[in-house]
């Protein structure tokens, strides 16, 4: 079939409200949509499911953590892996004209080179997977935003798209192999990741920096650039928000909360958690509760 002739335009008039130039949703994919095109630009993060997107005459499986680029003019249709309705396929969209392209640039100067990237027409749909969760993040408050509207949510919407934009943006140059080799700071925003996902685990920043085939010394002057402070205290951050959150989300012992955290001494763990939190654990859970 060709997709491309037999799909509809959907046109951004129905799909903008009048001063909102962002529209965001999340909608269950049925069978029931037929295959189309848009006059706008489309940035699309499965949420929940597996499926399959059909685009430009390609089929393409999906899954939960998928992001893709759509712009004007690509034909398309997502249908669910299955009609049972235990397994649904639910999908972000957030849809914008290519026009505001322009308009973020100029909110955002330093934006320039990466609106202009994406006004360029030539480029083509392409995906990739959210491995690190930041899209799940951004599109849920880009929704939240957007359907809550509460005051400043047309700024804070702008922001986040230029987030998401700039993520996309870097997402292209790896794959068009501009860099030859991994960029230093791809490296360490990699490490960063890692001590967010492995925080309760045994983390040495010598290890890190071997992980980032970089010094110890460069690695560290790196890491504080990137984060505004030493891997040591970045690291209890982490770890202190983590206990924060068992605290306040679960009936776990101290003694349990802090091994989650990271923190087999409970007499460290202690003074660490007065000292960055104000009060003692039981403290912290007796105050939120």
């Amino acid at each position: 079939m060709d997709m491309k002739s037999s799909a509809f335009i959907m046109s951004g008039d129905g799909c903008f409200e009048p001063g909102v130039p962002i529209s965001v949703n999340r909608v269950y994919e049925t069978f029931e949509l037929s295959t189309h095109a848009h006059d706008f630009i489309e940035i699309t993060y499965i949420s929940e499911g597996t499926g399959v997107h059909y685009i430009n005459d390609e089929a393409l499986p999906i899954e939960q953590g998928t992001v893709v680029f759509i712009p004007v003019g690509a034909s398309h249709v997502y249908r669910p892996k299955t009609f049972k309705n235990g397994d649904p396929l639910v999908v972000f969209n957030c849809l914008f004209p290519v026009e505001y392209l322009s308009e973020l640039q100029s909110y955002f100067p330093q934006t320039k080179t990466i609106c202009e990237y994406f006004l360029n027409q030539q480029i083509p749909w392409f995906s990739m997977k959210d491995s690190d969760a930041n899209y799940h993040f951004l599109f849920r408050e880009l929704y939240r935003e957007f359907s809550a509207k509460p005051p400043g949510y047309l700024a804070a919407l702008s922001a986040l798209l230029v987030q998401l934009l700039i993520g996309l943006f870097r997402h292209r140059l790896q794959s068009d192999k501009v860099y030859t080799e991994k960029p230093q700071w791809e490296a360490v925003h990699e490490a960063i990741l890692y001590v967010n996902s492995n925080f309760s685990g045994s983390l040495k920043i010598s290890e890190l920096a071997d992980r980032a085939n970089l010094s110890q010394r460069h690695f560290s002057r790196l890491f504080q650039s990137h984060t505004g402070m030493s891997f040591t205290n970045y690291l209890q951050n982490i770890r202190m928000e983590a206990a924060c959150r068992y605290l306040s989300g679960s009936d776990n012992s101290v003694t349990e909360i802090a091994a989650a955290a990271g923190y087999h001494d409970m007499k460290f763990f202690h003074q660490l958690f007065k000292k960055k939190i104000g009060m003692t654990p039981m403290e912290y859970r007796r105050a939120i509760h």
